[in-house]
């Protein structure tokens, strides 16, 4: 009784079915890997975010305690990362501040764009950079435009993300 494996050739179409099969496999996984790493990317961007937001809150808290609410209009556009060094949870990707994003893409990290005022995620393995500004929410009742404690409704100061830089 002959089996496939007494043919001539088997051997031959075993090894490169294998090989196949494998290149197969890596080729899947690398897909897949990298996907996963843009997800890990994202995540942290938003984790970063919400970090700088905790870190806001406690400025404004800060701030209120102290009767200071009349400098929150200072800080948009402010360094988050400043304010962060305080309480000693600066992210380890955070590079410094910068004048302005040249032409050339600066190392992968977070970079306060001092010229701006917005904050840029340079990515590892986004497509783009990605574009940040503190802005402090309020209501202007008295419509002058600026935030005055007393007068006007303070609603938030956060950390947005800006399609581009200023």
């Amino acid at each position: 009784m002959s089996t496939i494996g007494s043919h001539p050739g088997a051997i031959n179409f075993r090894l490169s079915v294998m090989v196949i099969l494998i290149l197969l496999f890596i080729y899947v996984f690398l897909h897949y890997a990298e996907k996963a790493e843009q997800a890990i990317e994202l995540q942290s961007i938003q984790q970063a975010q919400r970090i700088i937001n905790s870190g806001l809150v406690i400025v404004f808290a800060t701030y209120a305690s102290q009767g200071r609410l009349v400098e929150l209009a200072d800080l948009e556009g402010a360094n988050p990362f400043e304010f962060l060094k305080e309480y000693q949870v600066l992210p380890v990707t955070y590079q410094g501040e910068i004048e302005v994003a040249g032409s050339s893409m600066p190392e992968s990290g977070w970079y306060y764009l001092s010229g701006s005022g917005d904050l840029m995620y340079a990515p590892f393995q986004l497509s783009e950079p990605v574009y940040f500004r503190v802005v402090l929410d309020y209501d202007d009742i008295d419509r002058n435009g600026r935030f005055e404690p007393g007068q006007d409704q303070f609603k938030a100061l956060r950390l947005v993300k800006n399609k581009q830089p200023r």
